[in-house]
C-alpha cells in the first residue's frame, strides 16, 4: 500500500496548467479544456495537410485562403488565455472568406482529396467549442464570455472552410435541397 506522499506524488502527475483569462490554473489532464487544446491542435494539423496538398495540386489561391485559417486556429489558445483578443483571429477570417462564393445549399463531403481533411477540420473545432461550453458549465474554469466569443470565431472559422469546400466542390455535388441532389442522382 502506497504512503501519504507517494499518494501525493502519484496525484499530482494527474494535472497540468492552463492560462485561461490571463490566469494560470491548475486542471486535471482529462479536463475539457486539455480536451479542446487538442481538438484544436488536430484541426489546425488536418488544414495543414489539406493546404499542402492543394498547392502541391496548383490551387495557390485555396491554399493561401487555407493558410490564414490555419494561421487563426493555431491563435485559438492564445484567445483563451488572453494574450490576444478576437478581431486578431476574425481579421484572419475575413481574409481568407473574401471574395468565395456563398454556399446555396450543400454538398458532398469528399469532392477533391483535400475535402475529407477540410470537413474534419471543421468537426474539430466544434468538437473544442463543444469541450469550452462543457469546461464552462461543469468545470466553471472558462468565463461564459470568452466561451461564448470562442464560439463566435469557431462559427466563423467553419463557415469559411464551408465556403472553401463549396468551392472545391463540382457543380453536380452541389444542391439547394435533397430533393435537388436526388434529382440529379
Amino acid at each position: 500500500m502506497p504512503t501519504a506522499t507517494a499518494r501525493q506524488h502519484l496525484c499530482s502527475g494527474l494535472e497540468t496548467e492552463a492560462i485561461i483569462a490571463g490566469r494560470l490554473i491548475k486542471v486535471p489532464k482529462h479536463s475539457n479544456i486539455i480536451e479542446a487544446y487538442g481538438a484544436i491542435e488536430e484541426a489546425e494539423a488536418l488544414i495543414a495537410r489539406a493546404r499542402l496538398s492543394l498547392s502541391n495540386r496548383g490551387e495557390k489561391d485555396l491554399a493561401k485562403r487555407l493558410e490564414k485559417i490555419q494561421k487563426a486556429i493555431r491563435l485559438l489558445p492564445a484567445f483563451l488565455a488572453g494574450s490576444i483578443d478576437a478581431g486578431t483571429i476574425l481579421l484572419l477570417v475575413e481574409e481568407a472568406s473574401q471574395g468565395l462564393q456563398e454556399p446555396r445549399g450543400w454538398s458532398l463531403t469528399g469532392c477533391t482529396p483535400e475535402d475529407p481533411d477540410i470537413v474534419l477540420a471543421s468537426t474539430k473545432l466544434r468538437a473544442a467549442e463543444r469541450s469550452i461550453a462543457r469546461a464552462t458549465s461543469e468545470e466553471s474554469i472558462v468565463p461564459i464570455e470568452l466561451a461564448q466569443a470562442f464560439s463566435d470565431l469557431v462559427t466563423r472559422m467553419t463557415y469559411t472552410l464551408y465556403k472553401i469546400h463549396w468551392s472545391l466542390c463540382p457543380e453536380e455535388t452541389k444542391a439547394s435541397s435533397i430533393h435537388e441532389f436526388l434529382e440529379k442522382s
